[in-house]
């Protein structure tokens, strides 16, 4: 497990380098605000954004949580710093240990799912989020 989330890292990263080069040559895509992961409770960090993909990272501190948000769907996520991390949807929450390296995919998340995420361990967890595009039709409101 740990050396497949290192290749697919390493694959990413190859990916990235491709894109800026040819984003370099072609001119940057216009932001398209509907494929990014809005955290009420957390500033995030763009390190890509074309016409193929959005790429967040993220760092929670111990305690910390995102607050409700909504996912548009199409989405990877690396946990580059695992944690210990609780998930909600309403009333009903999950906790589990991601590893460094531990990988995942995301299909959309409407608002009225009432969903969130926290750290719930002792040191931070630093979250990579990748969202192809053309993303979902955005964050559903509903």
């Amino acid at each position: 497990m740990k050396y497949r989330a290192m290749w697919m890292a390493l694959a990413l990263g190859a990916g990235l380098g491709g894109a800026n080069a040819q984003e370099a040559s072609q001119g940057a895509a216009p932001k398209d605000e509907n494929c990014y992961v809005h955290y009420p409770n957390i500033p995030g960090e763009t390190l890509l954004d074309n016409d193929r993909m959005v790429v967040q990272k993220f760092v929670l501190k111990p305690g910390q949580w995102e607050g409700l948000h909504s996912h548009p769907g199409n989405q990877l996520y690396v946990h580059l710093k695992g944690g210990r991390w609780a998930v909600r949807y309403g009333d009903k929450e999950t906790v589990s240990d991601s590893p460094d390296g531990s990988i995942g995919w995301y299909n959309a998340v409407k608002m009225s799912e009432k969903h969130q995420s926290g750290n719930v361990g002792s040191e931070p967890i630093e979250l990579l989020w990748v969202t192809l595009k053309p993303c979902d039709a955005g964050p559903a409101k509903n």
